[in-house]
């Protein structure tokens, strides 16, 4: 039995917290609510390719953090699937300026957000997302505690 081997494209979406904790989601009209990024170019280094995404797509000054999940084929694009990772993302700002890759945006709950996603390993991916998140708040504040 041959081996099979993804052939498709890579792409990285952020899930973008913005002040406050609320979750980015953006659309093109044509397509349900969805995290913005894009397909990252060969020799790109991803998260300063995702910052840069962002800040096209959205208009927003980000610091990424860890990957959350991978996903394949849920921004299939005709006969190419694609492979995404998706990343924790923070926002220094709410203050989303489109570019023309999308007609609308909206800041929702993690709870929201979860609720317009589609898919469950988005689900899932935005879930990760606040429980990393809440796990490094929850390190930093022990580690104040403890004067180190």
């Amino acid at each position: 039995m041959g081996e099979s081997y993804f052939r498709g494209h890579v792409t990285q979406r952020g899930i973008v917290f913005g002040p406050g904790g609320d979750v980015l989601l953006v659309t093109n009209g044509l397509r349900p609510w969805t995290f913005p990024g894009g397909r990252i170019e060969a020799e790109s280094d991803p998260e300063a390719a995702l910052r840069r995404t962002l800040y096209e797509r959205v208009g927003l000054h980000t610091t990424v953090e860890e990957p959350v999940k991978t996903v394949t084929d849920i921004w299939g694009s005709g006969d190419e699937p694609v492979y995404a990772v998706l990343y924790r993302v923070q926002a220094r700002s709410r203050d989303v300026e489109l570019g023309e890759e999308h007609d609308d945006f909206c800041w929702y709950t993690p709870d929201g957000a979860v609720e317009e996603m589609h898919f469950k390993s988005l689900e899932s991916a935005v879930e990760r997302a606040v429980a990393n998140h809440e796990a490094a708040e929850w390190a930093a504040e022990t580690e104040d505690a403890d004067g180190e």
